[in-house]
């Protein structure tokens, strides 16, 4: 289940975690190295500090981790809400806080939560979520997206960066018109939303202001989980996928794929803790 892609510049390396492998996986661009950390249960997450660590969420933990061997140098926040949650998606806000959800693992109940982690500790700021996914902000981070994949929308809040909390809901992109479920999801240079659909064997760019579909890229496989933005020039889309909860149908389930495109993403927050 490969999953939350993530493009460092500093190194030109992609990074994505497999979810049920217990592993998050790293590809060099200029030589193609790639290296794989085992740490677990269920890492959902990584994102970069500021000090060239990792900030990983395990399930019920996130914690801070040395890319070079795998170990866990601390753990830096703990949720309980169960046996039956975990954590999934994450990304750093403007401000350099992690902005992290859970999710009911049977994928039935809205049992989870929406999480900011800084330097002052883990505080909830969303609640009733079934499966937290992608999270995206405006340019200037008064705007928040945010998905729970079930609802089958994409959810507008106004974000304050200064206190790193929701304001609203504003709005909603409403994707029920596509096959599968919306998951992981970026943002371009010019504001536009990428999307991946889960069963749906699609990524949508979205225009969030009037909510348009503007492009679709159709890939080989129907499980698409997220995608971000890298390579030298922030032109080339990074895509993870999954295989199914009944097992392989392609033979490229699992892979990433990339795919160049015609405008320019954006580079990552890095968390600052």
């Amino acid at each position: 289940m490969g999953e939350g892609p993530i493009w460092l510049p500093d190194t030109g390396e992609l990074y994505w975690v497999d979810i049920l492998g217990d592993r998050v996986h790293s590809y060099r661009l200029s030589d193609g190295r790639v290296n794989s950390i085992k740490i677990g249960p269920y890492p959902s997450c990584v994102m970069p500090n500021e000090d060239g660590n990792l900030v990983v969420t395990i399930k019920d933990k996130v914690v801070l981790v040395n890319p070079q061997n795998g170990s866990i140098i601390r753990t830096l926040a703990t949720v309980n809400e169960g046996v039956n949650n975990r954590f999934n998606d994450c990304k750093c806000d403007p401000m350099g806080r992690l902005v992290a959800g859970t999710m009911d693992m049977n994928e039935k109940s809205p049992t989870g939560s929406l999480y900011v982690l800084d330097t002052a500790g883990l505080r909830r700021i969303w609640s009733s979520v079934t499966i937290s996914n992608g999270i995206a902000w405006s340019r200037d981070g008064s705007i928040m997206y945010y998905i729970d994949s079930p609802t089958r929308k994409i959810t507008i809040f106004k974000y304050n960066v200064n206190e790193g909390t929701l304001e609203g809901p504003i709005d909603y992109i409403d994707l029920s018109s596509f096959p599968g479920l919306p998951d992981g999801m970026t943002i371009d240079s010019e504001g536009y939303l990428w999307v991946a659909l889960w069963g749906g064997n699609k990524v949508l760019r979205i225009n969030p202001n009037n909510h348009s579909v503007t492009d679709q890229i159709e890939l080989p496989v129907q499980y698409i989980t997220s995608c971000t933005f890298g390579g030298n020039d922030l032109r080339t889309l990074f895509i993870t996928t999954a295989m199914s909860e009944g097992g392989q149908v392609s033979d490229l389930d699992g892979y990433v794929f990339s795919i160049n495109v015609n405008v320019k993403g954006t580079v990552i927050n890095k968390c600052k803790f």
